[in-house]
């Protein structure tokens, strides 16, 4: 079963185990640990015999690309407990809230930022690297991002080779 959970709506004990997973999968990376990150406004959680499999999380945001704002949905801490891997779950949730993101949340693209290492299973779910100018907001003030930057468009929008990005806050 997947459901959409407004992230303000999330269970003390749900959000509890959450984070635990996010501090386990990325707590030890400096880049994450150096940085604020902005709050998410939606999750979407798999469950497995009444147990998160996978889950991730999204930002809406109004987005700066070459200058034009784009309703975007940032995809963030895609994450599957160990115990879970291996089986396609998160590649499920991705496909299966596709259409949500685009339909009922009214985005225009997917923007995710992510690691070498995921580069080729984005892909396999319909993203593409794209590699822009990226500029981010931090409390000590803009900063420029330097890794992959990785776009999804719905069916109404092009594919699009963006040159500047400005994520208009916090990254997620």
């Amino acid at each position: 079963m997947i459901k959409s959970i407004k992230y303000s709506n999330l269970s003390p004990a749900d959000a509890d185990e959450l984070q635990q997973c996010i501090h386990a999968a990325f707590g030890h990376v400096p880049f994450v640990q150096n940085h604020t990150w902005a709050q998410p406004d939606w999750t979407f959680i798999k469950y497995e015999n009444g147990r998160v499999a996978t889950f991730y999380n999204v930002v809406l945001r109004d987005v700066s690309i070459d200058g034009k704002k784009y309703k975007v949905a940032g995809v963030n801490n895609v994450i599957t407990p160990e115990e879970f891997r291996g089986r396609g779950f998160a590649s499920e949730i991705l496909r299966a809230t596709e259409q949500y993101l685009f339909n009922d949340l009214g985005c225009k693209y997917g923007l995710l930022l992510c690691a070498d290492a995921l580069l080729p299973f984005y892909t396999r779910l319909g993203w593409y690297k794209v590699h822009p100018t990226l500029y981010y907001d931090q409390p000590t003030g803009r900063q420029l991002y330097d890794s992959n930057v990785m776009l999804l468009s719905s069916e109404e929008q092009p594919f699009i080779k963006p040159e500047s990005i400005d994520l208009n806050g916090l990254p997620w």
